[in-house]
C-alpha cells in the first residue's frame, strides 16, 4: 500500500500533460500540505533546521497509505511540491524531519500511533549505537469532505532531539586524531531509544549510546561532534522516567572508569543555566580532570552567555 509517492509521480505526469479545467475536476489533485516549524519564536524557520520531511498519510483507522519525501529545496520553495488526491474521507498525517542515516520507522502496519516509533537503525542489534538525527514530528488531522473542494492544510512540527554537547580537558592528547584510535571511549547509558509516532519517548526502550569523540587540539579537549539525543521532558518539564541518562567515560584500552554522572541530577542542579524543554534545546557538559579529581560542570562559555548584564 506504500503507493503514494508513486501516486504523487502519476498525478504530475497526468497533470503536465492534460492539465486541470475548470469544468472536469477528476483529474485535479484536491489536498495539500504545508509545513511550519516555529523553533523557540513565533516565525516559521522550518527550511533553516529541516532538510528533508517525510510525509506519512494515514485514513480513519490509521492504515499508512504512503508517504511523500520533501526535500530542502522543495520546503524552501514550497510551491514546486506538487499536492495530491484524496477521496472524501478523514486522514491523519504525521510528518517526520530529518529522516537521515540515523533514523528508520518501525511498525509502520500499527494502527495506534503509540506503537510507531523511529529509532537509530542499530538499535537492539550487535551494532552500536552512536547518534540520533535532529529529528522533528508534527501530525494532523483533516477531512475531505468532497473531491471538488480543493483542501489546504498545514502541519506544525515540533523537536524531538536534543542537541549534546560534551567536552572534556585534562587527558593527554591522542596519539593520532583518527576517531577509532581515541584512547577514551564516552557511553550515554540508559538513553533514550525510541520516539512514537506521538512524539513520545518510549520508556521501556533504553540502551547505551557511544557517542563518537573527537581531539580539538585548538582547545586542548576531546568533544563531541553533532550529537543529539532524543528529548528529555515531558510537555515542557524535565522528566526524570525520560530522564535517567547516565555518563560514562572509559579508558578504551583497559575499560577503566574515570568518570560517571547522572544527567538527571546534572540538569536539576543547573536548571538556572540549562534548559533543556526549548524546541532547539542544548545540552552542555564539561568533565574537567586535574590532580585532585575529575568534575562535571557546566561550560565556562554557557556561563558567560547566561551572566546577567549589570
Amino acid at each position: 500500500m506504500m503507493k503514494l509517492r508513486y501516486i504523487f509521480l502519476t498525478l504530475m505526469f497526468a497533470l503536465m500533460q492534460v492539465g486541470c479545467v475548470k469544468e472536469d475536476l477528476s483529474d485535479c489533485d484536491n489536498v495539500t500540505i504545508y509545513f511550519k516549524y516555529l523553533a523557540d519564536g513565533t516565525e516559521d524557520v522550518l527550511h533553516q533546521y529541516m532538510d528533508r520531511v517525510d510525509l506519512y498519510v494515514f485514513d480513519e483507522s490509521n492504515h499508512i497509505l504512503g508517504v511523500g519525501t520533501y526535500n530542502h529545496e522543495e520546503l524552501k520553495n514550497f510551491a514546486a511540491i506538487p499536492s495530491f488526491r484524496l477521496a472524501p474521507g478523514r486522514y491523519k498525517v504525521v510528518a517526520v524531519g530529518n529522516q537521515h542515516d540515523n533514523t528508520e520507522v518501525v511498525n509502520m502496519q500499527a494502527t495506534d500511533f503509540n506503537d510507531i516509533f523511529i529509532q537509530n537503525p542499530h538499535w537492539d542489534d550487535p551494532e552500536r549505537v552512536t547518534n540520533h538525527d535532529d529529528n522533528y514530528m508534527g501530525q494532523h488531522i483533516f477531512t475531505v469532505p468532497d473531491t471538488r473542494q480543493h483542501v489546504v492544510e498545514t502541519v506544525q512540527l515540533f523537536s524531538s532531539h536534543i542537541d549534546v554537547k560534551i567536552e572534556i580537558f585534562g587527558l593527554p592528547a591522542p596519539v593520532n586524531s583518527r576517531a577509532e584510535d581515541m584512547p577514551y571511549e564516552l557511553c550515554i547509558e540508559n538513553s533514550n531509544a525510541q520516539t512514537s509516532f506521538n512524539n513520545e519517548i518510549n520508556e521501556a526502550a533504553k540502551g547505551p549510546c557511544y557517542p563518537q569523540l573527537v581531539y580539538d587540539s585548538e582547545r586542548g579537549c576531546y568533544r563531541t561532534h553533532d550529537f543529539a539525543l532524543f528529548r528529555m521532558d515531558t510537555d515542557g518539564v524535565l522528566d526524570a522516567d525520560r530522564c535517567s541518562h547516565v555518563l560514562v567515560l572509559r579508558n578504551t584500552d583497559t575499560g577503566e572508569e574515570l568518570a560517571r554522572g547522572n544527567l538527571h541530577t546534572y540538569l536539576t542542579a543547573n536548571a538556572d543555566k540549562i534548559d533543556v524543554t526549548l524546541q532547539e534545546a542544548e545540552l552542555p557538559i564539561s568533565i574537567k580532570f586535574s590532580p585532585v579529581g575529575v568534575t562535571i560542570e557546566v561550560p565556562e562559555w554557557v556561563v558567560e552567555e547566561v551572566k546577567p548584564e549589570f
